[in-house]
């Protein structure tokens, strides 16, 4: 018995609960269609952006939905990262939003205990992703360009890596950074995935994904979450091998999902509903699957 006890204090101790956390968790806001997802280390919650209010907001283990970052300029939130002690947004205007702002594209820097602004860093080319390395430098994509972007902690933004193969009609769109020393990309319409490191850009022996959307770095690979929204692929999520690129596994999706989030719980795959958004309507229904 007392080492029955022991466990589960335990289990209290790291993950706040003896159960299990639930697989599917499904979370209710006002058209809130979010688009990027992560893990909030400091509150054991997820992070979500919004595509309709520009915002970031809090999601329980629970379903339950509270904001943390409201009322700034910005028009639609994309891709988020969490930086020790930072959050960071990609931000910008594509039409969906409830305001508009023509030719926004940025990266916003908040503080991740009480969500206030501490920078806004303007981004050419449709700022929709953003990694981090270990230094604090920012990469942030730009479907409608060439081109990712450096932004360092100071906020001073240069071209990391430009390539006519990051171009499409939907370009170079999620990102992660590799700890090994680089950034893995990859682009909407083509599929095709790149290693890329300042300078020079590599196309990676992977399979191509077409309508590769988000991309997560896990114990178990890079996942890497397909959709429709804009390309003719499939909605899917794969994992792919780090050593050798290739496909581990497979799983079609029942929605469209954008990206998933790496947890002490397992990996999240976010569907925010954006083909209803898409479509010219909304929902207030999103939801989180392990």
């Amino acid at each position: 018995m007392r080492i029955a006890l022991a466990v589960m204090a335990a289990l209290l101790l790291f993950t706040g609960t003896a159960s299990a956390t639930p697989r599917h968790i499904e979370a209710s806001s006002p058209s809130l269609h979010p688009e990027g997802v992560q893990w909030d280390p400091t509150r054991g919650q997820f992070l979500v952006s919004s595509l309709r209010h520009g915002t970031v907001s809090l999601v329980g283990t629970n379903g339950r939905v509270r904001p943390l970052v409201t009322g700034t300029r910005m028009v639609s939130t994309f891709g988020i990262q969490v930086d020790r002690g930072r959050l960071l947004v990609a931000y910008g205007d594509i039409g969906f939003g409830e305001k508009s702002v023509p030719g926004q594209s940025g990266l916003g820097i908040f503080d991740l205990c009480t969500g206030r602004a501490l920078r806004f860093v303007d981004v050419p080319g449709g700022a929709n992703d953003v990694a981090v390395d270990p230094s604090g430098n920012a990469y942030v994509t730009g479907p409608a360009g060439d081109t990712i972007w450096k932004v360092s902690p100071s906020g001073e933004v240069s071209a990391f890596a430009a390539d006519p193969r990051l171009a499409a009609a939907i370009g170079n769109n999620g990102i992660v950074w590799d700890p090994r020393g680089f950034a893995v990309t990859g682009n909407y319409t083509t599929g095709t995935l790149f290693k890329v490191t300042r300078g020079h850009v590599e196309e990676l022996p992977a399979p191509k994904l077409v309508g590769a959307d988000g991309l997560t770095l896990t114990r178990d690979g890079l996942v890497a979450v397909t959709n429709t929204l804009g390309a003719p692929g499939k909605n899917a999520v794969t994992v792919l091998d780090t050593r050798t690129w290739q496909v581990k596994s497979q799983r079609s999706w029942p929605t469209a999902p954008t990206t998933a989030a790496r947890t002490p719980h397992g990996t999240y795959v976010l569907s925010g509903h954006l083909d209803v958004l898409l479509a010219g309507g909304t929902t207030d229904e999103f939801s989180l699957d392990r």
